[in-house]
């Protein structure tokens, strides 16, 4: 995606515009879901994905439930309440999905073509991984 269709993409940019509010304002008192790291993982299902947010235990005691897609994750553990910790399922390769949180209490909240599933990298790490020089274009 370039750069400039980034910002024509209102899913994007209202993700953006979160991430904003939620760097200034760690006070927000709704809850809310501003990200993910990493925001791809493996096409076979089973990487850790961490969700960023705000309020996801400040309010109590909370139950959740992560959809990739179709597929549901499996939650780990609430690690904080910005943080919430989920194993990803398997997709197909190269697909981008909605990623779907349900918060009992709390209801839904979704982050538009938020994962893309990729092919694990069978080469392992290399030399070039360490490499931390800026690429040249």
């Amino acid at each position: 995606m370039s750069r400039s269709a980034r910002f024509r993409n209102p899913a994007l940019l209202g993700l953006l515009i979160g991430l904003a509010a939620a760097a200034c304002n760690n006070n927000n008192p709704k809850l809310m879901v501003t990200g993910l790291d990493p925001d791809h993982g493996d096409v076979e299902g089973g990487s850790y994905v961490r969700i960023k947010g705000n309020r996801f235990t400040a309010d109590g005691p909370r139950a959740a439930k992560v959809y990739f897609g179709g597929r549901q994750g499996s939650v780990i553990r609430f690690e904080s309440d910005s943080e919430l910790v989920v194993q990803a399922p398997g997709g197909k390769v190269n697909e981008v999905v909605d990623v779907l949180i349900i918060f009992d209490p709390g209801g839904q909240l979704k982050i538009a073509n938020g994962f893309r599933f990729q092919e694990k990298n069978a080469q392992g790490p290399s030399v070039e991984d360490l490499n931390i020089s800026p690429k040249k274009k």
